[in-house]
């Protein structure tokens, strides 16, 4: 595997999940709340008391445009954090969240997660860690949308997926345990159904990947990169 590139690609990577942090005293001062798949948990611009520490299952982050279209952010989940954003002045919700799976989460106030944090510092690189991770993602996809083709940008969701989905197959394959629609890609990468489901079937024909019940093959994740890089 060409690591150097694949990793290149992989800093791309909306989807944030098991991710290795610690929260286990933390979640003493918690109380746990579940949501069934589909639910939303918070509204972007509410006013929001509470942080949740995600404990299985995963969020998905999103933005809704005054038109009411939506462009997704990224994929929470177990160890992440959502609704830090209120720890500002503002204390508003600055995303929409919903559950894009079952999840079981960790409901701790504002006031508690900061009082907890003064006093057990260590605690703040974990949050500032994950703050840098989003803040990065943003601005790599605020780089995708103004100058990187959809091509790459399809070719990179699969790289990304495989490093942290992926399983073994067969010899220099990649199978994704994840499943997903074209519509939900579209709405990570900021671009149409039309457009995924273009680039997608032209993948397979040219046999960079194949779909074997509801599952996604990657042949060759090297050459995908490759691929990848040539477009860009």
């Amino acid at each position: 595997m060409n690591s150097e590139l694949v990793q290149e690609f992989n800093l791309l990577n909306p989807w944030f999940d098991n991710l290795p942090y610690d929260w286990s005293v933390l979640l003493q001062q918690s109380s746990k709340v579940t949501y069934k798949k589909h639910e939303l948990i918070f509204r972007q611009n509410e006013y929001g008391e509470y942080l949740y520490i995600i404990e299985s299952g995963r969020v998905r982050l999103f933005l809704i445009s005054p038109n009411g279209e939506e462009k997704a952010l990224s994929i929470i989940g177990k160890n992440g954090v959502i609704g830090e954003c209120t720890l500002n002045s503002d204390s508003r919700y600055s995303t929409n969240a919903i559950s894009a799976s079952e999840v079981s989460l960790r409901k701790i106030s504002k006031k508690s997660f900061l009082e907890f944090i003064s006093e057990k510092p260590q605690y703040i690189y974990q949050t500032l860690d994950l703050l840098t991770k989003k803040y990065r993602l943003l601005c790599t996809q605020s780089l995708q949308l103004s100058y990187m083709k959809s091509l790459p940008r399809v070719c990179a969701a699969f790289i990304q997926l495989s490093v942290q989905y992926g399983e073994l197959f067969g010899d220099k394959g990649i199978k994704l345990t994840i499943t997903f629609t074209h519509q939900e890609m579209a709405n990570l990468l900021g671009t149409t159904r039309v457009t995924i489901a273009k680039n997608i079937k032209w993948l397979e024909e040219e046999k960079y990947i194949e779909k074997k019940d509801k599952h996604f093959i990657i042949h060759n994740i090297d050459e995908l990169a490759e691929l990848a890089n040539e477009q860009l």
